[in-house]
């Protein structure tokens, strides 16, 4: 067997290091790359993400969905603030993210109520969805509410949160973020 100057021998086969790491080919060895033996490489994941948001007050309207206003960063879906939608380009598992500044104005003693609701290709989810109720004693009240759930989803999918239900002229929400991300 021959050996260059570093003493590695010029057949990998032969060396001890890589008789026993059978399946990687040590760093050292001179004949292969560090690589594994036994199939193929483990796929890469590309980050598929995006967020919409609405960055001014305005009020809620039952039966129509959260006007978004400002699109965030994306990859791998499609942003539309006009349709106030997220479409998924591939099939997975999502995490989907709402969250709002509630603000409750009005009359004192009044019961004022909003339902916000995760909807999918134009249909509502009923079993996820987010409300504030809350009753104005004297002031004007305000409150941050979210909800995140995952969600399996096929490629062209429009996510989209709807006001299901509202005190109309009484609830307005503003700082909405809709953000969608790709676990699985």
């Amino acid at each position: 067997m021959s050996s260059n100057k570093r003493k590695f021998k010029s057949n990998c086969e032969d060396c001890e290091s890589c008789k026993n790491f059978p399946r990687f080919r040590v760093s050292s060895c001179p004949q292969e790359p560090t690589v594994p033996q036994n199939g193929p490489e483990p796929p890469v994941f590309s980050p598929v993400y995006g967020s919409l948001y609405r960055t001014s007050s305005t009020l809620s309207s039952p039966g129509t969905n959260v006007d978004f206003d400002t699109v965030g960063p994306s990859s791998g879906v499609t942003l539309d603030i006009v349709g106030n939608s997220i479409t998924v380009n591939s099939t997975g598992v999502y995490t989907i993210t709402f969250s709002t500044i509630v603000n409750a104005i009005g009359v004192a003693a009044t019961l004022h109520v909003v339902l916000f609701g995760l909807r999918i290709n134009g249909i509502d989810d009923t079993t996820k969805q987010a409300i504030y109720q809350t009753e104005i004693l004297t002031i004007p009240k305000s409150s941050t509410i979210s909800r995140t759930d995952q969600v399996m989803l096929n490629e062209g999918d429009v996510i989209q949160i709807r006001i299901v239900a509202s005190t109309v002229g009484n609830i307005t929400y503003d700082d909405s973020a809709l953000v969608v991300t790709k676990v699985a």
